[in-house]
């Protein structure tokens, strides 16, 4: 008998058929899960949302899933929270609306039979808005409740988001990619949960994981997120994170549209067993401690190294709430040995997740305690270090305060910096040109934001100043063509003027209060620079000087063969004489520039203030006071030890007037304190070591080297008198200090300079002009000539 398509055994036959089809054509229609994939998740309702996630998820592409609470205060806060219109207006433009709970409600076993309350009151107010009903949940609070799964499922939701814990701790921020076939598509893990004190390098751990058929899945709150700064995330490092989302190639979905890949209703059979196996397969554990000053057991601030036996570098976080750390990473290009790789701490507890075995932890505070270096085994238990450091000196207590007069940080991680390192005065070169035709305002190089005319006080004693300005000039006339680096400090007005002509700079500088500083003695244009422009500085601990190994070798202009230094660019100590040599000719040729120290820390591998100046203020730490000390040299520079020194019973950067005829003596007296013994103490006059001396050193109670010297010097006509000292350390290494000047003035007697230094002067002037004037505007060429006339003159009267 013939079979029609009303009979029942065909009916039977075609819908077996369409049903094969069907899910043959569900299993056909999965992707494979490609690498590099990540769920963007964000919860809370919070008004970044809408004001500053979505324009940078809009600009890349990216999807995203944004989950739903009215908690917190949704219902009157419209500061912090968005409105349903927002909330609306993400979904019409794609994004994926998820449930959240009305009240932010965190699952558990007593308050399960609520659960469907709280997500049907969402479901209502999306329906209100004509949102799509959700159809993907977070666990409020990550908190995790095997109950809540046949719920979810009767309220339609395919995909549900937890945290990262129990595989590891809330605090921790961390945790493990979504594994589908393992993981309850109801219990999906985040790959990381973002913290305030996340870097890239946390958010790069997480996203990584997206490998192998794994899904990372990123869960963030707002950026920012002012009711809840322990979740926040800085709006700066967000748009950090999507670029480098965006520039690595990844591809970025809301939870929904894991439905491509991952069929939601194929569960594990043991949904906890992934869970429990991830548990047990961790390695590391935590770490905490805290830094102590030994005498009074109050927690203070510090910058911590913390390195395996194998070399790698661990980077610890604050431990409170209350705290900062701050991640520095820089190597140098040249020399790999010369590394900086460590964290300032605020005076809170820290934390470290490290992997069982043998590590090196070493502290320093300043310059003024004595650092700590310890071996901590780490076993599979969390165990707490305490590091506790002592003080070897107390300047602040004797009147001087310190500085780092040439930084690269952005202003907002000074607070902590400035205290980890217990330095002062801190400039930071806000401002940056390195185009001579691009004036400082237009600069890519600029820190972003709004940078006040007025000190930023950290507390009492320790201020920065924000408006400072590097002009480092790399092109010259749209070419290749390095001139120098010339820093502007303390002034007022943003800086319209391009690097040349200069003079018009230091007009504009010197009008505004500012102090000029010449950052390094040997860059081209450096020496034409100072009768042009009267630097008020000289960096004579500069930013070649670093804890690290020194580095930048056969760079720019070498030393004359005069200054028997060899190149003066070869070694450490060759570099630092040809400063302190270069800086002795300015001086004997009536240029009285006083001592600065910068780090360009930021840029360079060195710790903020490594080569730090201190100021004598004995009436107590003032920003303005600090800054006049500074530029009338009540002062010296140092790497490590404290050199404390009066000549004739005046401090540096006095002024003796004296008679015209005949012979006049000095008594040098002073001071010498260092964490290891100070090898040789120099009186320097008129730029020749006049007195040498071998310190004897005594070890104080607090484990400090202490010298006093003595010395009589005799001048004989105008002059200046400076000191300097060495601290030998292992390896060849060193550390010094070097005072201001004390300037003689005899009338019928002026200083007249040594013919070599006078004519170093003009030779350094005559090959710039001869390197750069085919580059230069007619204007710059100018100046460099009555540069050049100047060093000529001082040439016809020299010794």
């Amino acid at each position: 008998m013939n079979q029609t398509l009303g009979s029942h055994p065909f009916r039977f036959a075609i819908g077996l058929i369409l049903i094969c089809a069907s899910h043959l054509g569900a299993e056909a229609a999965l992707q494979p899960v490609p690498e590099k994939l990540v769920v963007l998740t964000f919860d809370d309702s919070v008004a970044s949302h809408h004001s500053v996630v979505r324009p940078l998820l809009k600009k890349y592409g990216f999807s995203a899933t944004f989950f739903i609470t009215e908690g917190f205060s949704f219902r009157s806060n419209k500061t912090d929270y968005m409105t349903w219109e927002q909330i609306a207006e993400l979904d019409r433009e794609g994004f994926e609306i998820g449930n959240h709970t009305r009240d932010h409600m965190g699952l558990t076993p007593g308050n399960l039979d609520r659960l469907t309350e709280q997500m049907e009151a969402i479901n209502a107010r999306c329906a209100e808005h004509g949102i799509r009903q959700p159809i993907s949940f977070a666990y409020p609070g990550n908190g995790l409740e095997p109950g809540a799964l046949p719920i979810l499922k009767r309220q339609g939701i395919r995909f549900a988001r937890r945290g990262g814990a129990p595989e590891f701790p809330y605090d921790w921020g961390r945790g493990t990619a979504y594994e589908p076939g393992k993981d309850h598509p109801l219990l999906i893990p985040s790959a990381g949960d973002a913290r305030p004190d996340w870097t890239l390098e946390d958010f790069k751990r997480a996203v990584q994981q997206a490998k192998s058929g794994r899904i990372a899945v990123l869960q963030f709150h707002g950026a920012p997120d002012n009711e809840h700064p322990w979740v926040h995330t800085p709006p700066e490092r967000f748009a950090q994170y999507m670029k480098h989302l965006h520039d690595e190639g990844y591809q970025v979905i809301a939870l929904r549209d894991l439905a491509r890949f991952v069929d939601p209703q194929q569960e594990p059979a043991e949904p906890f067993v992934i869970i429990e196996r991830r548990k047990a397969e961790r390695v590391e554990v935590m770490v905490t401690g805290q830094i102590k000053d030994a005498a009074t057991d109050a927690a203070i601030p510090a910058r911590l190294y913390i390195r395996s036996y194998d070399g790698k570098w661990y980077f610890p976080k604050s431990n409170s709430r209350d705290g900062s750390a701050v991640r520095y990473e820089r190597r140098n290009g040249s020399n790999t040995n010369s590394v900086e790789m460590h964290t300032t701490l605020s005076a809170h507890p820290f934390r470290v997740e490290l992997s069982p075995g043998r590590y090196t932890f070493t502290v320093e505070h300043g310059k003024e305690y004595l650092p700590v270096t310890r071996e901590v085994v780490v076993e599979r238990a969390p165990m707490d270090v305490s590091l506790k450091m002592r003080r070897w000196i107390n300047m602040a207590a004797r009147g001087w305060f310190s500085g780092d007069t040439h930084a690269h940080r952005d202003p907002a991680e000074l607070p902590n910096t400035m205290l980890a390192e217990d330095v002062n005065v801190v400039f930071p070169m806000v401002y940056w040109t390195t185009d001579a035709d691009i004036p400082p305002s237009e600069s890519s190089r600029n820190f972003k934001g709004s940078f006040t005319a007025a000190p930023v006080v950290v507390d009492p004693t320790h201020v920065y100043y924000p408006r400072n300005t590097e002009y480092e000039i790399f092109m010259t006339g749209k070419r290749s063509h390095t001139l120098g680096a010339l820093l502007a400090v303390n002034h007022k007005s943003v800086f319209d003027l391009p690097a040349v002509p200069v003079s018009k700079v230091a007009e504009r500088a010197h009008a505004e209060g500012a102090l000029l500083d010449l950052e390094k003695h040997n860059w081209p244009w450096s020496m034409a620079l100072v009768p042009l422009v009267k630097p008020d500085l000289f960096e004579l601990a500069n930013n070649h000087h670093w804890e690290t190994e020194f580095a930048i070798r056969n760079w720019a202009v070498p030393a004359p063969a005069w200054m028997n230094i060899g190149t003066g660019i070869g070694t450490e100590r060759e570099w630092t004489l040809y400063g302190f040599l270069n800086y002795y000719a300015l001086l004997d040729c009536g240029f009285r520039l006083r001592p600065a120290a910068g780090t360009a820390n930021g840029v360079h591998p060195v710790p903020l203030a490594f080569s730090r100046v201190y100021v004598h203020l004995p009436g107590g730490f003032n920003y303005d006071a600090w800054v006049n000390g500074l530029k009338v040299g009540r002062s010296f520079v140092t790497t490590g030890p404290m050199l404390i020194t009066t000549v004739g019973g005046e401090q540096s950067g006095h002024i003796f007037n004296v008679r015209a005829n005949g012979k006049q003596s000095f008594r040098v007296k002073g001071e010498v304190a260092s964490v290891e013994r100070a090898t040789k103490v120099e009186i320097i006059v008129n730029g020749d070591v006049r007195e040498s001396i071998v310190p004897k050193s005594t070890r104080n109670a607090s484990g400090a080297n202490e010298a006093h010297f003595e010395a009589e010097v005799e001048m004989d006509g105008s002059g200046w008198v400076a000191v300097r000292c060495w601290e030998e350390r292992e390896n060849g290494r060193f550390r010094f200090a070097h005072t201001a000047p004390w300037f003689v003035e005899a009338e019928e007697k002026p200083l007249r300079p040594r013919r070599d230094e006078a004519e170093f002067l003009v030779n350094r002037v005559e090959e710039e002009i001869a390197r750069s004037g085919a580059l230069l505007p007619p204007t710059a060429l100018e100046e460099y000539r009555r540069a050049l006339s100047i060093y000529q003159a001082l040439a016809r009267t020299a010794r």
